[in-house]
Protein backbone atom coordinates (compact mmCIF):
# COMPACT_ATOMS: atom_id res chain seq x y z
CA UNK A 1 0.00 0.00 0.00
CA UNK A 2 1.52 3.25 -0.55
CA UNK A 3 0.76 6.77 1.15
CA UNK A 4 -1.99 7.85 -1.03
CA UNK A 5 -4.44 4.81 -0.81
CA UNK A 6 -3.99 4.63 2.67
CA UNK A 7 -4.83 8.88 2.63
CA UNK A 8 -7.84 8.07 0.52
CA UNK A 9 -9.12 5.34 2.39
CA UNK A 10 -8.64 7.09 5.73
CA UNK A 11 -10.47 10.23 4.21
CA UNK A 12 -13.21 8.07 3.34
CA UNK A 13 -13.55 6.76 6.65
CA UNK A 14 -13.89 9.82 7.93
CA UNK A 15 -16.71 11.49 5.62
CA UNK A 16 -18.65 8.04 6.43
CA UNK A 17 -18.15 8.77 9.82
CA UNK A 18 -19.54 12.85 9.74
CA UNK A 19 -22.24 11.42 7.18
CA UNK A 20 -23.21 8.86 10.28
CA UNK A 21 -23.24 11.88 13.04
CA UNK A 22 -25.34 14.05 10.88
CA UNK A 23 -27.45 11.29 9.85
CA UNK A 24 -28.11 10.20 14.22
CA UNK A 25 -28.39 13.98 15.19
CA UNK A 26 -31.01 14.68 12.65
CA UNK A 27 -32.44 11.41 13.72
CA UNK A 28 -32.57 12.19 17.02
CA UNK A 29 -33.65 16.07 16.94
CA UNK A 30 -36.65 15.37 14.74
CA UNK A 31 -37.24 11.88 17.05
CA UNK A 32 -37.92 14.71 19.89
CA UNK A 33 -40.06 17.25 17.74
CA UNK A 34 -42.31 14.30 16.31
CA UNK A 35 -42.48 12.90 20.28
CA UNK A 36 -43.41 16.37 21.42
CA UNK A 37 -46.27 16.18 19.04
CA UNK A 38 -47.54 13.13 19.37
CA UNK A 39 -47.49 13.64 23.13
CA UNK A 40 -49.53 17.11 22.89
CA UNK A 41 -51.62 15.50 20.92
CA UNK A 42 -53.35 13.98 23.91
CA UNK A 43 -51.97 15.39 26.48
CA UNK A 44 -53.80 18.99 25.40
CA UNK A 45 -52.88 22.35 27.31
CA UNK A 46 -54.47 25.71 26.55
CA UNK A 47 -52.71 28.70 24.92
CA UNK A 48 -52.97 30.57 28.62
CA UNK A 49 -54.61 29.11 31.44
CA UNK A 50 -54.60 32.25 32.93
CA UNK A 51 -56.43 34.42 29.60
CA UNK A 52 -59.61 34.11 30.01
CA UNK A 53 -61.14 36.97 27.33
CA UNK A 54 -63.67 35.38 24.72
CA UNK A 55 -62.37 36.48 21.05
CA UNK A 56 -65.08 35.92 18.50
CA UNK A 57 -64.22 34.12 15.44
CA UNK A 58 -66.14 33.99 11.85
CA UNK A 59 -65.60 30.13 10.40
CA UNK A 60 -66.64 30.05 6.68
CA UNK A 61 -67.58 27.20 4.44
CA UNK A 62 -64.55 27.45 2.00
CA UNK A 63 -61.75 27.30 5.15
CA UNK A 64 -59.82 24.32 5.74
CA UNK A 65 -58.94 23.04 8.89
CA UNK A 66 -55.38 24.04 8.50
CA UNK A 67 -57.15 27.96 7.67
CA UNK A 68 -59.14 27.57 10.73
CA UNK A 69 -55.88 26.56 12.88
CA UNK A 70 -53.87 29.61 11.58
CA UNK A 71 -56.43 31.82 12.38
CA UNK A 72 -57.06 30.39 15.44
CA UNK A 73 -53.08 31.00 16.18
CA UNK A 74 -53.03 34.52 14.85
CA UNK A 75 -56.27 35.66 17.53
CA UNK A 76 -53.77 33.98 20.11
CA UNK A 77 -56.61 31.54 20.67
CA UNK A 78 -53.62 28.50 19.97
CA UNK A 79 -50.17 28.54 20.24
CA UNK A 80 -49.23 26.09 17.46
CA UNK A 81 -51.63 25.80 14.21
CA UNK A 82 -49.66 22.73 13.26
CA UNK A 83 -50.87 20.71 16.35
CA UNK A 84 -53.94 22.35 16.61
CA UNK A 85 -54.66 20.31 12.90
CA UNK A 86 -53.39 17.14 14.10
CA UNK A 87 -55.55 17.27 17.30
CA UNK A 88 -58.67 17.92 15.02
CA UNK A 89 -57.50 15.32 12.44
CA UNK A 90 -57.13 12.69 15.61
CA UNK A 91 -60.30 13.84 17.27
CA UNK A 92 -63.78 11.99 17.29
CA UNK A 93 -64.78 15.38 15.35
CA UNK A 94 -62.77 15.39 12.79
CA UNK A 95 -64.29 17.14 9.87
CA UNK A 96 -67.23 17.46 11.50
CA UNK A 97 -66.45 21.78 11.98
CA UNK A 98 -69.49 23.64 11.16
CA UNK A 99 -69.26 27.08 9.47
CA UNK A 100 -70.28 30.26 11.56
CA UNK A 101 -69.09 32.65 14.28
CA UNK A 102 -67.98 31.33 17.24
CA UNK A 103 -66.73 32.80 21.05
CA UNK A 104 -63.66 30.87 21.86
CA UNK A 105 -61.10 31.72 24.40
CA UNK A 106 -57.38 30.75 24.70
CA UNK A 107 -57.81 28.95 28.28
CA UNK A 108 -59.36 26.53 25.83
CA UNK A 109 -58.03 23.05 25.32
CA UNK A 110 -58.14 21.96 21.66
CA UNK A 111 -60.63 19.51 22.33
CA UNK A 112 -62.85 22.12 24.16
CA UNK A 113 -62.41 24.16 20.81
CA UNK A 114 -63.20 21.88 18.35
CA UNK A 115 -66.51 20.72 20.59
CA UNK A 116 -67.79 24.50 20.19
CA UNK A 117 -67.05 24.35 15.97
CA UNK A 118 -68.66 21.05 16.13
CA UNK A 119 -71.79 21.26 18.45
CA UNK A 120 -74.13 21.63 15.55
CA UNK A 121 -72.60 18.89 13.42
CA UNK A 122 -73.01 16.87 16.84
CA UNK A 123 -76.70 17.53 17.50
CA UNK A 124 -77.39 16.38 14.06
CA UNK A 125 -75.71 13.24 14.80
CA UNK A 126 -77.71 12.99 18.01
CA UNK A 127 -81.13 13.81 16.41
CA UNK A 128 -80.00 11.08 13.86
CA UNK A 129 -79.36 8.46 16.27
CA UNK A 130 -82.71 9.45 18.72
CA UNK A 131 -85.42 9.26 15.35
Amino acid sequence: MNGRSIGLGLLDFIVKAVLVIVAVMFIGKYAGVAYEYGYNIYNQKPASQYDTRTVTVSITDSMSVMDIAELLENRGIVDDKYLFYLQERFSEYHGLISPGTYDLSPSQTADEIITVMCAEAIAKKADAKGN
